[in-house]
């Protein structure tokens, strides 16, 4: 999420520089100039997202001021989804595209890379010369003289004497000049910013102005422009060694000699560039304030009723993705924590705490420890709870309390699994371990249509509840295995002995018994259990009636 975020900056970024330099600096004169404000638009655009201002600054009392701010966690959903329910295509839509985009890079990447090697590979066949004190490459095969950083290569028999030194004095500034850099640069952009036009336009604007540096120091240097033009347009039916590098017969020719015969831009027009430096400011505060709002959520109605982040695809074995309805058990109410001692506490940090593991573990320890409260799923109630808590300094959490209840044995619940929270990895600022907020949205929320929605049903025996998950009764779907849950909250599965209508079954042929035919589910347990079937049934039994055993 964070490469996406700073994907989505860079890119605003081309695409705002890319407009202010076509209006204000693309027919100047000021070549030099020109390369040096390509060559800071790309680098601050890469590098603008990395700047935070935020802390101290007038931002930050700005947003303490007016808003509430506290970091908020996504939202757990307590219910749902059912085991077998399917996964919307959206919810991999993210990843799918994320693919995508590498696997374009890579394919650029390769293409940049065989570029290289074709260069390197005629490197090997060329001849190392000198021609008017110039180190230059001599290879028969070069149609069209071309330079990569330091290396001149061209065949000195197709040309003139006069024309050799404009191709030299072309080429010398090329090198000279590092222009090769200024290109790679370029390629780099438009291989990870592939999908943003702007760069590849961007891109061309880097190479135009390179030939035109290059034009403009063969003419300064006393050659005749109509027939260096003349010499630039016999050559323009040859390709290009490589579109990496730096070309004497580039494309766009026309714009080049345009550009030649164009008169000088103003002196006092150079000021101008300036103009850039607000436009710097503005990038920079812009991605100070969005760093400022990332931890300053604000703690209204709206933002708490927007949708909801399932915590994962599915419900599997092996992996916990929300609390389903078969893991009901009675409310623990265990009391809130308490502090006599309250250390300052930070709406945001430079460097927000984190649960051990990530957020993926996070997930799936709330998903491991949150259980629907048994009295509300009697009744009925659902609904969603905020809880805020404080991770402190020293990571340990604290300060739990409800900031929206919905009922109070669903905040019990909330508050329970909270306090059980380990210790995190304390947020920062400044370098310093500072304790932050953080809150915690909640949706309890049990099926609402039988038709389509797994239900559950369930028996209390003393301190153990029997949970049978029964399937849809529009499907072909089988029993779910009940499962015995202690009052603990542990599930036993092990060693527990099923009897249906009188007679014993193992556990793998619960699946095959259809529901609508259960007519009565009763639990023995401890001495009741054992007085009956010894030992073995230390774990339990469930003696299961169904109608036609009932008649009988």
């Amino acid at each position: 999420m964070e490469f996406l975020l700073y994907l989505l900056k860079v890119n605003v970024a081309i695409i705002l520089f890319y407009g202010f330099y076509r209006l204000f600096f693309q027919q100047d004169t000021f070549y030099r100039w020109k390369r040096m404000a390509l060559l800071a638009i790309v680098f601050i655009s890469l590098s603008y997202p990395f700047v935070d201002i935020a802390r101290k600054s007038f931002l930050t009392e700005t947003v303490e001021n007016v808003l509430l701010p506290v970091y908020t966690l996504p939202e757990v959903i307590v219910g749902a989804p059912v085991a077998g329910q399917a996964v919307s295509f959206t919810h991999y839509l993210p990843q799918l595209l994320f693919i995508l985009y590498g696997m374009i890079v890579v394919l650029l990447l390769g293409r940049l890379w065989i570029q290289t090697g074709v260069i390197i590979r005629m490197m090997r066949g060329t001849q190392k010369t000198e021609l008017y004190g110039q180190t230059v490459y001599r290879n028969e095969e070069v149609k069209t003289p071309f330079s990569f950083f330091r290396w001149i290569v061209l065949n000195p028999a197709l040309y003139t004497d006069t024309e050799l030194q404009e191709i030299l004095q072309h080429e010398e500034t090329h090198v000279r000049e590092a222009h090769s850099i200024d290109t790679l640069l370029a390629e780099l952009l438009c291989v990870f910013c592939w999908f943003n036009p702007f760069a590849w336009l961007l891109k061309r604007e880097i190479r135009m102005n390179l030939e035109f540096l290059a034009d403009h120091s063969v003419l300064a240097s006393g050659y005749e422009a109509e027939h260096y033009q003349f010499h630039l347009l016999r050559l323009t039916y040859h390709k290009a060694a490589a579109k990496i590098t730096n070309n004497f017969n580039v494309s766009l020719l026309k714009k080049r000699i345009f550009m030649m015969n164009k008169k000088q831009t103003s002196k006092l027009s150079i000021f101008k560039y300036t103009l850039l430096i607000p436009v710097i400011g503005a990038l920079v505060l812009f991605n100070g304030a969005l760093k400022v709002q990332a931890g300053a959520i604000v703690m209204n109605e709206t933002a708490l009723t927007s949708e909801p982040v399932i915590t994962d695809e599915a419900v599997t074995d092996e992996s916990v993705t929300t609390v389903r309805t078969d893991k009901l058990i009675a409310q623990n109410t265990a009391p809130q924590k308490k502090n006599d001692e309250k250390p300052q506490v930070l709406p945001y940090s430079e460097v927000l705490p984190s649960f051990p593991g990530g957020e993926k573990a996070l997930l799936e320890f709330l998903a491991n420890n949150l259980m629907y409260p048994v009295a509300a799923a009697e009744q009925g109630i659902q609904g969603r709870v905020i809880v805020r808590f404080t991770v402190n300094a020293n990571g340990s959490v604290t300060d739990i309390s409800v900031m929206r209840s919905e009922d109070s044995s669903l905040d019990k619940e909330a508050i329970r699994v909270v306090e059980k929270m380990p210790k995190w990895e304390p947020g920062k600022q400044g370098g310093q371990a500072v304790a932050v907020y953080y809150t915690l949205p909640i949706l309890f929320k049990l099926p609402e249509d039988t038709s389509t929605t797994n239900t559950a049903t369930y028996t209390t025996c003393d301190d153990r509840i029997i949970i049978t998950a029964l399937a849809p009764t529009n499907t072909t779907d089988k029993i779910v295995e009940p499962v015995i849950v202690d009052a603990n909250g542990k599930v036993i599965t092990e060693n527990v002995i099923y009897i249906i209508d009188g007679k014993e079954i193992p556990q793998s042929e619960l699946p095959e018994i259809d529901p609508k035919t259960i007519e009565s589910i009763t639990v023995l347990k401890d001495k009741n259990a054992t007085s009956i079937y010894g030992a073995r049934a230390a774990n339990g039994v469930v003696l299961i009636t169904t109608k036609s055993g009932k008649s009988e």
